[in-house]
């Protein structure tokens, strides 16, 4: 079950084949929606996207939102000091 504030909220499912063809559940590409607005903040050292979730957002399971917002940011980089992040308005 998919958490209602999952990024994956809302995204259907359908039946795929494991490679031992086994039939499993997956979950459909979901659609990026781009924030209606955003500002930059700059990042310092130490600073990660679930700090900067909390801070903007009051909840860190929801960074994906800022990785969202930023087109060139994946979840799993790290956020390096000095460049700018785009935080969403409408998070």
């Amino acid at each position: 079950m998919i958490d209602k504030t999952s990024r994956y909220a809302g995204v259907r499912t359908y039946v795929a084949e494991d490679s031992t063809g086994e039939a499993v559940e997956a979950l459909e590409p979901r659609a990026v929606e781009h924030p209606q607005g955003a500002f930059l903040h700059i990042p310092h050292e130490a600073e990660r996207l679930d700090h900067l979730a909390w801070q903007y957002l009051n909840d860190p399971r929801r960074f994906w939102r800022i990785c969202d917002a930023s087109d060139e940011l994946d979840p799993f980089d790290l956020i390096h000091p000095g460049r700018s992040l785009s935080i969403p308005f409408n998070a």
